[in-house]
């Protein structure tokens, strides 16, 4: 770790093979986004999934037995650099071992070693809810509030903070009670799987005269085709559809947000998929209903009063919109947004040219091609802070 990383855009002859970098991650889409990234920065990627180690919401207990039997050791030995990917609590461990570490009071021999991440650079990439999961939460939050504010100091250019989307940063502040004025927001560079899979052959057909949902926990889409009588095309619960490009065949594609960020709102972006989204207002309206209730609004109302009011908004649009990035005012050119059920139809009924008044298909992909280049140079500045 000895010299600038090159990105392949600043002529580097080669890869930089002796800087060793592990994703430690559980999504597919996380890892697509973070081999782009790695491809940029001119850097060999190494994956490991979590969930070979643990479940989902990492307990205390857990992160000591990885410690103690020499997980944690394995990889901080083996890579110079691990990302914690989706979810945070998988990384819990080496997040225990490298406060460890930073303890100069830390007694030496081979137990040491193994609780010791003291070599390795940790960035800390929350793009799901940081404590997603997590039930001995005192305990969590004790330990990453103790990282956040060691951060500047004795884990300086060790330990690094990316948050994938506005509502990440505001949410872990506002869980922690802690200013995290270092953690970056570097979103998802829109990058789906190179291979397009082909649409599958067990949904119904593609038409430039439908559009595409999903269906989710939601009775929202339900009362939808039934009072309002659209032209959807609906997936069923989890069945994979094949990405934006086989999106583009249909008109457009609704969604009711059922998470804070998905990685398919950037890659339906970079792709030229038009979207539908419910405004704020009527967001809120169908959750305090009970008629869509994935996506609590009255939590985003209670953080707008702290951090997220730092997050610009749409005109006319209330605060606690601008932690949500399908309400950022730099997407709203990208997507389209109505403020009734009734509006929605109206929507549904033109065609596929007077629904793409903003001509979506096209200014997107230039939009995000652009975009892009702000989010590598980002990734490329945090690796140069390590060196």
């Amino acid at each position: 770790m000895a010299c600038r990383i090159n990105s392949v855009q600043s002529g580097s002859s080669g890869p930089n093979n002796d800087f060793k970098v592990l994703y430690y991650n559980t999504h597919g889409g996380c890892n697509e986004n973070m081999k782009a990234v790695m491809t940029y920065l001119n850097l060999p990627l190494d994956t490991f999934n979590p969930m070979q180690v643990s479940n989902y919401g990492m307990t205390r207990r857990k992160a000591e037995y990885l410690i103690n039997t020499g997980h944690v050791e394995m990889i901080c030995a083996a890579y110079d650099v691990v990302i914690i990917g989706d979810t945070t609590p998988h990384g819990r461990a080496l997040l225990t071992a490298l406060l460890a570490s930073s303890d100069s009071n830390m007694a030496g021999g081979a137990a040491a070693r193994r609780r010791s991440c003291a070599r390795t650079k940790v960035v800390v990439e929350i793009t799901n809810r940081f404590d997603w999961g997590v039930r001995d939460v005192a305990a969590y939050h004790a330990l990453l509030r103790a990282l956040a504010g060691a951060t500047p100091t004795r884990l300086r250019a060790r330990l690094f903070w990316v948050a994938n989307n506005n509502f990440d940063k505001a949410y872990a502040q506002w869980r922690l009670q802690t200013p995290m004025p270092f953690m970056r927001v570097l979103r998802p560079l829109g990058a789906a799987a190179a291979a397009s899979p082909a649409y599958p052959w067990d949904l119904p057909a593609q038409s430039p005269r439908t559009i595409a949902a999903q269906l989710h926990h939601s009775a929202v889409l339900a009362g939808v085709q039934t009072n309002y009588s659209l032209d959807l095309v609906v997936f069923p619960l989890g069945h994979k559809y094949g990405g934006p490009k086989n999106l583009l065949k249909f008109k457009a594609w609704l969604e009711f947000p059922y998470q804070f960020s998905t990685m398919k709102f950037y890659e339906n972006i970079a792709h030229g998929v038009p979207q539908l989204f419910p405004s704020p207002r009527l967001l809120d309206e169908l959750y305090s209903t009970g008629v869509h209730v994935l996506l609590n609004t009255s939590m985003l109302k209670e953080m707008s009063t702290e951090d997220t009011s730092a997050f610009p908004t749409i005109n006319g649009f209330p605060s606690w919109s601008g932690a949500m990035d399908h309400f950022a005012p730099e997407f709203s050119d990208y997507v389209y947004y109505f403020d009734s059920l009734e509006e929605l139809k109206q929507l549904s009924s033109l065609s596929e040219e007077r629904l793409d008044s903003k001509n979506v298909r096209t200014r997107g992909p230039k939009f995000y091609e652009e975009y892009r280049r702000e989010i590598l140079i980002g990734w490329e500045a945090l690796f140069n802070e390590m060196i």
